[in-house]
Order: C-alpha cells, then sequence, then structure tokens
C-alpha cells in the first residue's frame, strides 16, 4: 500500500489516475485519520488561554453555532498545541475536523493537515472550483470543524474563496457557510511574498484589510510555552515583535548582551 505502481512496469506506458480518482483517495484520506493517544491527552495540559478557546469553540460546534475564529499569539505560544487537541477531540467521536496550513511545515505538525490546495482563480471573481455533486464537496459540508494554521501568511483573497466555497456548498449567504472555522497566525512573522512590490502593498493583501476580518471573533495567545522557564527571553521576543526593543543607530535590533556566547578559542 501506498507504493507508485509505475515502478513495478506492468505496462509500457505510465499509469496516471484520473483527477476524480485522486480526489476520492484523498476523501478516503480525510475520513479514516486514526487520532492518536497522545492527541486526545493534550487537552488535560492546556494552559489556561488555550483552555479558554478550546472550550468556546468546543461549545460552538457541539451546540451547532456559528463560530469562526481569528486565535493570535506569538511562535511559542501554543497556537498548533490548541489546533492538535480541537482536531482530536472532534475525530475521536467520529465527525470530520479539516486541518490545512499555509506552509507544509505547520501541516506536518498537524495530524491529517497538509499545505492548502484549495483550486483558486484569483482575480475579481475570486472562486473555488469544487462541484457540489463531488466526493470533496460532500466531505466539507460534513466537516464539524475546519483550521487553518498560519492563515496571516495567505493572501485574504484566499480566504475569502474559502468563505464563497462554503457559502455556495452549504446553501447560505452566512459567513463561512455557517461552519465552525479557526484561523490562526501571527501578522508579526513572514507574510505572503508579492512580486515587485512594496512592504505597503503586500500588506494591503493581507487578512487584515480583507472584508472577512472585522467579523472573525479574536482569541489571543500570550504565554509562551517554549520559553516560560525563560521570562526574560520570553519578554525580549514580544517586545521585538511588539516594536518596543529599542534600535540602534543603524535602525536594527541588537542582540541583548544575556544571549551572547563569549569566544574564548576555536574549540
Amino acid at each position: 500500500m501506498g507504493h507508485d505502481i509505475n515502478k513495478y512496469k506492468l505496462v509500457p506506458e505510465n499509469i496516471k489516475a484520473s483527477a476524480t480518482a485522486k480526489e476520492t483517495k484523498d476523501v478516503q484520506f480525510e475520513r479514516n485519520i486514526k487520532v492518536f493517544k497522545e492527541d486526545l491527552l493534550l487537552e488535560k495540559k492546556l494552559n489556561t488561554e488555550q483552555r479558554r478557546a478550546y472550550t468556546l469553540i468546543i461549545d460552538r460546534i457541539f451546540s451547532n453555532k456559528v463560530g469562526v475564529f481569528f486565535i493570535d499569539g506569538l511562535g511559542g505560544t501554543g497556537k498548533s498545541y490548541l489546533y492538535r487537541s480541537l482536531l482530536g477531540t472532534i475525530r475521536s467521536k467520529g465527525f470530520v475536523a479539516l486541518a490545512t496550513a499555509s506552509f507544509s511545515v505547520v501541516a506536518s505538525i498537524l495530524s491529517g493537515g497538509r499545505t492548502v490546495k484549495i483550486p483558486v482563480d484569483i482575480d475579481e471573481n475570486t472562486n473555488c472550483n469544487v462541484s457540489k455533486q463531488s466526493s470533496l464537496a460532500s466531505l466539507i459540508r460534513d466537516a464539524k470543524l475546519v483550521v487553518w494554521g498560519e492563515a496571516s501568511m495567505a493572501k485574504g483573497k484566499i480566504i475569502e474563496a474559502l468563505d464563497l466555497l462554503l457559502k455556495d456548498l452549504m446553501d447560505t449567504k452566512m459567513l463561512f457557510g455557517e461552519k465552525v472555522v479557526v484561523l490562526g497566525g501571527d501578522f508579526r512573522e513572514t507574510l505572503h511574498v508579492v512580486r515587485n512590490e512594496k512592504k505597503e502593498d503586500f500588506i494591503s493583501q493581507t487578512l487584515l484589510y480583507s472584508q472577512i476580518w472585522n467579523q472573525l471573533e479574536k482569541l489571543h495567545l500570550s504565554e509562551n510555552m517554549r520559553a516560560r522557564t525563560d521570562p526574560s527571553f520570553s519578554e525580549y521576543l514580544m517586545r521585538i515583535g511588539n516594536e518596543k526593543e529599542k534600535f540602534n543607530s543603524n535602525d536594527k535590533v541588537e542582540n541583548s548582551k544575556y544571549l551572547l556566547i563569549p569566544f574564548t578559542t576555536e574549540e
């Protein structure tokens, strides 16, 4: 299982699966994601902020209420940890939960996660090309939760395309088709790349400037879980992220002296 049939040279030509067959395989994968015990145990280890977000989102899902959230937090505050806990809880109860991310590193952390592969034409009529009769459409309609990690790195138009897709598939004009959607990221980190444009241009194309932004419920994570045993370093990172750390004469942030390791010898 999982091997490429073409490597066995059964026929002269390479065998290519049809788009429908590939879609069916992807859907079967999503419906049969195994929930690991570690993911179920994450819920018991959430800190206060993560717990507040987790409880709110889970409550919306199981009370069949609308909820579209943006999880804002610096790197290390446990956004992916929260996503994994939510996905594990939903899937363990036999429901579909879809996980994606704007780049592969985050996608690989999420169980069943994959980079965004939405067929989108980005123009004045941005749309997602998914047939209502397809197995993919059925999967999306069945999803109790959609998680998009590092949405801050995606163009606002792409997220708007997802909104239009869900509205179309769910036959409603409500935001994201009345589904519970969790977006997350940190706008202080790397944004999407726009060739030959200025800083203001690619900032203006982010989710922050989308018509959707003001309709999202914002949840904040501030406790740096990676550096909780080093509060000084955590505060230093926060000052840099919030542009409150002092700049030198070259308009650069200097490394704090306590982070530097004195040079003694080559060894």
